[in-house]
């Protein structure tokens, strides 16, 4: 999860702290095109090929978490 928060503050500047249930878009602000950045970096970092249509479902941290981290 560490890794993740790390990652979307590389694309931007929240208000306020980033936990798994900060929403993507009101919470830390990310763009679409953020999105779909951070989308592409990620799919990168954690070597996993996840497509745009499973980003727009993302509506949390953890949401986006559940993609890349499995337990």
């Amino acid at each position: 999860m560490d890794k993740i928060i790390e990652t979307i503050l590389e694309f931007v500047e929240p208000d306020g702290e980033i936990t798994p249930e900060s929403n993507l878009r009101t919470d830390c602000g990310l763009s679409s095109f953020d999105s779909v950045c951070l989308l592409e970096r990620l799919c990168e970092d954690f070597d996993k090929d996840v497509d745009e249509k499973a980003l727009r479902s993302c509506r949390t941290v953890g949401d986006l978490a559940a993609l890349f981290i499995s337990d």
